[in-house]
């Protein structure tokens, strides 16, 4: 049963070296206007979300208008869907970039993580970026 979850695991990664320069230009190419729409939908609905909140401080629950509680209900829904789109935009982004996951599948050999048909998966890729 356990065998079929997958592992959780942390990737530190160095931002400034050239090769994550790449990989982020080539992110910024393809999603940089959607990611900037998205960032701006999230930071208005925070807003309108952190204002509700703030006329809730101090009462009661039973104090606060039941069209509050709906709208801030509404504005979380709708913030969680609109950070799950961002989130699956980048997901897809990093399944597809060849880049990306050579240098994960490089982190996760060096730590003696990569086996079996990743580590094909992996040979292949590094024969075909080379080429």
């Amino acid at each position: 049963m356990y065998g079929d979850m997958p592992d959780s695991l942390n990737l530190m990664v160095n931002t400034g070296h050239p090769l994550v320069q790449k990989v982020i230009a080539a992110k910024d190419k393809k999603l940089g206007k959607k990611l900037e729409e998205f960032n701006s939908d999230i930071k208005v609905q925070k807003e309108e979300v952190s204002k509700l909140e703030k006329l809730k401080e101090g009462k009661k629950e039973e104090e606060v208008p039941q069209v509050d509680k709906e709208k801030l209900d509404d504005l979380n829904k709708s913030l969680s869907k609109l950070e799950e789109t961002k989130r699956n935009q980048l997901s897809e982004f990093g399944k597809k970039n060849k880049l990306a996951k050579q240098m994960v599948d490089l982190a996760l050999l060096a730590n003696g993580m990569l086996r079996g048909a990743d580590l094909d998966k992996f040979v292949k890729r590094s024969v075909e970026l080379i080429k």
